[in-house]
């Protein structure tokens, strides 16, 4: 590139602030070994950028992994047709139906994001990672914390990134690698490393909410957006 912008105008940098970056991923010590070797960390992105040709010759083994593509993910992203990023019916349309169906007041208020996890929470989240509990009890632990303040709000199961992620395939999660959320709000980021999909449905479970109350209930998949905004953040920063 010197041979057309001149020689000692090219700067290599991080194309942004490593503030939103785990720091370092030498501590991810349980981490999947070939998914590891996809990562970098903040401190991995300072070596990278000083190395920079060393950090491609090392991450080129990934294209020919068959973790990164999916086939089935090729294909349904090849048969989207452009109707199908549009809705059906328009907003006013929608409206009206909304209204017949809930009849809603003027101004319908709730709250927002997820309750706090409570000690009981934690600790049975912990025993069903650490495999001390089947995934049938924890899910019947989830239900009945669920019954219990649905006349509030569903409670927060672990970290709701996290939570999605987990059911997703392509990604992998780490375990020290905190980063700021918002505010003083931190969460642990998902690191995609090949062609997202969806085994199975996320969300049913949390649906079992609708009978505990005569009240309608709506369900916001916030993670989701989250999620594919670090994907946007992911792609642009590597």
């Amino acid at each position: 590139m010197e041979h057309l912008v001149g020689k000692g105008n090219i700067v290599v940098s991080t194309s942004c602030s490593l503030l939103h970056t785990a720091v370092d991923l030498a501590s991810e010590t349980k981490l999947d070994k070939e998914i590891k070797s996809w990562l970098a960390f903040a401190a991995q992105k300072v070596q990278e950028v000083n190395a920079l040709a060393k950090a491609l010759s090392a991450h080129s083994l990934r294209k020919f992994s068959l973790r990164v593509t999916n086939e089935n993910v090729l294909k349904a992203a090849a048969s989207l047709k452009g109707s199908d990023h549009h809705r059906a019916t328009n907003v006013s349309v929608r409206l009206v139906a909304q209204q017949k169906k809930l009849g809603l007041p003027v101004l319908p208020t709730t709250t927002i994001g997820s309750f706090p996890q409570t000690m009981d929470l934690r600790r049975v989240r912990r025993e069903f990672k650490a495999k001390k509990i089947s995934e049938d009890d924890y899910v019947k632990s989830i239900k009945e914390e669920i019954n219990k303040v649905v006349k509030l709000q569903e409670p927060e199961k672990n970290d709701i990134v996290e939570y999605f992620g987990e059911q997703l395939s392509g990604f992998a999660f780490i375990v020290n690698g905190w980063v700021q959320y918002y505010g003083s709000r931190c969460v642990k980021q998902p690191n995609i490393y090949g062609d997202v999909s969806r085994p199975k449905a996320m969300i049913v479970l949390l649906f079992m909410a609708t009978n505990q109350s005569p009240r309608p209930q709506v369900y916001l998949c916030l993670a989701r957006l989250i999620i594919f905004c670090k994907i946007d953040k992911t792609t642009t920063s590597d």
